[in-house]
């Protein structure tokens, strides 16, 4: 594999590493990286990935002229040895056909170049080539490590210690053997910590030679910063290319072991956490899509009169639609509300993702069975996220000292945390500096006077997220507001990109919420229907969780047995992180035919739970 060739850098231009890692300095190296240390370093570097990584595809960055990814390659590892210099990568080259294994080489600038023209690594290696870059460049470094690593995989990240380097600086020293001789001049900022200087590089016949070098160099504390703000969780540290060796302020080499952080879900996003059985065919019961007849009518007014002129309309001036929303949703929620107190975005899910941004550098404490949009992505920003639980929360809490925690209101589960206990939670975030997020966007079903809306003019940590796309039907707008107190709006507003509800969608979203609550038909529908639903799969073998009675979906646990059930029955339902299942309740009289029909045949006629679930 070749990568695309690099511009040659003139004298003084582009980064400095361009230009050093070349043929002389290899010359001096060589005899520092003796063939003795190099097999002791591949020992270490074979038996560390032979205990942690998932599988055995490596990437080493930085190669060199490849004295690690050979020695692992003949260990039978899959080797990608990714190197900045043309003369390192074909010494490389010449290295591995000589010892008869197989390599990959690119030729890549890691600093500079996006994408990494590279697959999925199970191990990515980076051994002496930390700390090239700004430490803006060395975070980048990491997070683009951590996008090619396979789930679970590991990244093995050797760097040289300040503290040790700094007990017996040197400003010049020299090194001469037959033939060469090196004069290094070095000076240490102590306020950046870079190491500055220059090689002098003198060969008998040959010119004198001048590499110039600006190194970022680390106490292993920074470095343990940078990989979990990257999104990396650190096992352990070794001293010296030895398992388990302690590491103490002389120790001059040191290797993190850090294992890609899995967001919720094993790390493969929101997608993974909301699979669906098996069954192609039969009744979806993922969503409630008949929910829509029952709220037409208002939202067939909401959208009347509204011709091409809201759609010309480029607010400006109210960037975030404050201006706009705060009248309505303050009628709407019987409260206070300012204009800045209120954000719109693009659906509940776009001001999640900047909810993210806030949360950085974490940690991102969330409840078991929520939505998983924000703490993934906070995830992927280096944030540490907790998965907790009611029983430790406040346990958690006084642990961890989160920079967010989230609340799903109503959870998955279908249970509605009282507006009280939400206050009380939000009173011990404040006091332990914690963002409340709490997330309502199925809180639609209930009413407006169950949301904690109300609450964020008293407590100014909590943020309240609304949407119209749950019970309204009307995600298609792509709508959703933040409510919380003017200090957190501000700063929310720092993440938030302005102009992202359409003008569109919040004039309809806005008048169908000035309409007052118009989801009691859909309310008496889920009442009316919703236990008889939940009777009928318990018939068939299943154990359903109702939850709120106000909610049009039931939950079971996703065992084998559950699962077999429902495959059996032919209806499709959410696997929720692969522990619970979500089923929607039918509400039309055609989805609720289909769902008798699929029942077995003694319970095909309506039942007495049915009765009175027709409309006229």
């Amino acid at each position: 594999m070749t990568g695309p060739e690099l511009p040659a850098p003139g004298p003084g231009s582009g980064p400095w590493y361009r230009e050093f890692f070349t043929e002389p300095f290899w010359a001096v190296a060589g005899h520092e990286y003796t063939a003795e240390r190099t097999a002791a370093e591949v020992d270490y570097l074979a038996a560390v990935l032979d205990g942690s990584a998932p599988g055995r595809r490596v990437l080493d960055l930085g190669c060199g002229t490849g004295r690690h990814a050979v020695g692992l390659a003949g260990r039978g590892f899959t080797v990608t040895g990714v190197d900045v210099g043309a003369w390192a990568l074909d010494r490389a080259a010449e290295a591995a056909a000589a010892a008869g294994v197989r390599v990959d080489w690119l030729r890549l600038d890691l600093l500079r170049e996006l994408p990494w023209p590279v697959g999925e690594f199970d191990a990515v290696l980076c051994v002496q080539s930390f700390g090239w870059g700004s430490d803006a460049q060395q975070l980048r470094l990491l997070r683009r490590v951590r996008r090619v690593l396979a789930p679970d995989g590991v990244l093995l990240l050797d760097h040289s210690n300040l503290l040790a380097i700094t007990a017996d600086y040197r400003p010049r020293a020299s090194f001469e053997t037959e033939g060469l001789r090196a004069e290094f001049r070095r000076s240490l900022r102590v306020l950046t910590g870079r190491s500055a200087g220059q090689i002098e590089v003198r060969r008998d016949g040959l010119p004198t030679e001048l590499l110039s070098d600006d190194v970022r160099l680390y106490q292993p504390a920074e470095v343990g910063d940078l990989l979990t703000r990257a999104g990396f969780t650190v096992e352990r540290a070794d001293a010296g290319f030895v398992v388990g060796q302690e590491v103490t302020a002389a120790t001059r080499y040191v290797q993190f072991l850090a294992r890609r952080t899995a967001g919720p879900g094993g790390g493969a996003g929101a997608i993974a956490l909301w699979s669906h059985s098996r069954a192609e065919a039969g009744l979806d019961l993922r969503w409630t899509p008949d929910e829509a007849e029952f709220v037409d009518g208002p939202v067939r007014a909401a959208f009347q009169g509204l011709g091409p002129d809201h759609a010309r309309a480029y607010h400006l001036t109210d960037p975030f639609a404050g201006e706009q929303s705060a009248p309505v949703l303050a009628e709407h929620f019987g409260m206070e509300l300012t204009p800045d107190m209120v954000t719109a975005g693009a659906g509940a899910t776009g001001l999640l993702q900047a909810l993210a941004g806030l949360a950085a550098p974490g940690p991102v404490l969330h409840l078991a069975g929520g939505h998983p949009d924000l703490p993934r992505w906070a995830a992927d920003l280096g944030a540490e996220t907790v998965l907790t639980s009611p029983d430790r929360l406040t346990a958690d809490l006084d642990r961890c000292l989160p920079s967010m925690l989230v609340l799903d209101r109503p959870s998955l589960a279908g249970e509605l945390a009282d507006r009280e206990a939400v206050a009380e939670l939000a009173a011990a975030a404040r006091d332990r500096g914690t963002v409340l997020v709490v997330d309502e966007a199925y809180a639609n079903y209930t009413g407006p006077e169950a949301s904690c809306a109300p609450l964020v003019a008293e407590h100014g940590n909590l943020v309240v997220l609304r949407s119209i796309s749950k019970a309204y039907c009307c995600g298609g707008l792509r709508v959703g507001f933040a409510l919380a107190a003017p200090e957190l709006t501000r700063w929310l507003r720092e993440f938030a990109p302005p102009l992202a509800a359409n003008s569109h969608g919040l004039a309809v979203a806005l008048r169908l919420l000035s309409q007052g609550d118009v989801l009691g038909g859909l309310r008496a529908r889920i009442a009316q229907v919703k236990p008889g639903v939940a009777a009928a799969l318990r018939r068939v073998g299943l154990d359903p969780t109702e939850g709120d009675p106000r909610l049009p979906w039931v939950t079971a646990p996703a065992d084998t047995e559950t699962l077999a059930v429902v495959e059996r029955l032919g209806i499709r339902v959410k696997v929720i992180d692969g522990r619970l299942l979500k089923i929607a309740v039918p509400l039309s009289e055609a989805r609720l035919a289909a769902f008798r029909a699929l029942l077995p045949e003694h319970d095909a006629d309506p039942r007495p739970e049915f009765e009175g679930a027709h409309r006229a």
